[in-house]
């Protein structure tokens, strides 16, 4: 049989093709202009803040997310070096701050042998209970009950968790949040093991000043002090700045910016006064196939200078199908 050059052409085009096939689609995201919610609670009160500074992490990862079944997602991560956080330039002083206070209900399976189930349901009145039971392995697992309720001005919540089926980790962790006027609010936050030794509670308190384009927040605990300024300049330049005051340990003080670019990019530096830096870099390439349908690979981009110069990378691609 004769090779000729149109023949490799066709080859070629068949192969990128299926190839682009196991790229997941782009979905419709509709944008709807909502208002901003009047009330805030405290493990979100330095959120606008602490989400301009980036994730920075070394080596590469490959992050696969499916959605098997209506309330079923298999979450597949492939690490090769080291792809942990190495370094953080701020605390994070509140119970749960920066992770997602309302996760849809279903079971979440990851490659590592984790199964995350969450169940929510709504009580008499404004109260919501969520229950969350994460099984890392055959001996360890974490289970946690939430009850939340919003009123007009404030909006306060109950939670109980305990690992691995363990009395001695029993914490009960109260949160309270009360908007003064309407652009200050003051938050409480009370965390306590009842079984463990010394059983002191933790008390930390917060108050968060917002405007449309600033936000200025603070959080004081036993263990240190916390202040968070956010400025937005335009829609796609933001930056923040983070101070910490610990009892044992450097006062540091971090800056970070967020720009967001016109094909979809979007960048996050840092840098602080322990002499760290760091970016990440991350863009949606797309691939169209036929008239209507975009497939979309995210590729990540990680920079890291710790406190010994040394300069470290990262790389990472995510789809999400």
């Amino acid at each position: 049989m004769d090779i000729n050059e149109d023949m490799i052409k066709e080859e070629v085009s068949s192969f990128v093709t299926s190839l682009q096939k196991l790229l997941p689609k782009k979905k419709e995201f509709i944008v709807i202009e909502k208002q901003k919610p009047k009330l805030i609670r405290l493990s979100d009160v330095h959120a606008e803040a602490k989400s301009v500074f980036p994730t920075c992490f070394t080596g590469a990862k490959l992050v696969v997310l499916r959605e098997m079944l209506d309330k079923v997602k298999l979450v597949q991560q492939y690490n090769y070096g080291r792809t942990k956080e190495p370094y953080k330039c701020f605390n994070q002083l509140i119970h749960k701050e920066m992770e997602p206070k309302h996760a849809d209900e279903g079971l979440v399976v990851d490659s590592s042998g984790s199964a995350t189930a969450t169940y929510t349901e709504v009580l008499d009145g404004a109260y919501q209970m969520r229950l969350t039971s994460k099984i890392k392995d055959l001996v360890s697992s974490e289970t946690e009950m939430v009850i939340e309720r919003e009123h007009e001005k404030s909006v306060g919540s109950i939670s109980c968790c305990v690992k691995d089926v363990d009395p001695n980790t029993l914490r009960f962790v109260t949160q309270w949040t009360y908007k003064v006027v309407p652009d200050f609010s003051v938050g409480t936050e009370l965390n306590f093991r009842p079984l463990s030794l010394p059983a002191v509670p933790d008390l930390s308190l917060s108050a968060r000043y917002e405007k449309a384009s600033f936000t200025l927040s603070t959080t004081v605990t036993r263990t240190g002090f916390q202040a968070c300024l956010y400025k937005q300049f335009t829609p796609d330049l933001r930056i923040a700045t983070i101070v910490n005051e610990r009892t044992q340990g450097p006062t540091t003080i971090g800056v970070a910016l967020h720009k967001k670019y016109y094909n979809g990019s979007e960048l996050k530096i840092f840098v602080d006064s322990l002499h760290c830096g760091g970016f990440t870099f991350q863009k949606d390439v797309l691939f169209h196939e036929g008239i209507n349908e975009v497939r979309v690979l995210r590729i990540i981009g990680s920079t890291l200078i710790d406190k010994q110069k040394r300069v470290r990378f990262g790389f990472g691609l995510n789809l999400d199908f």
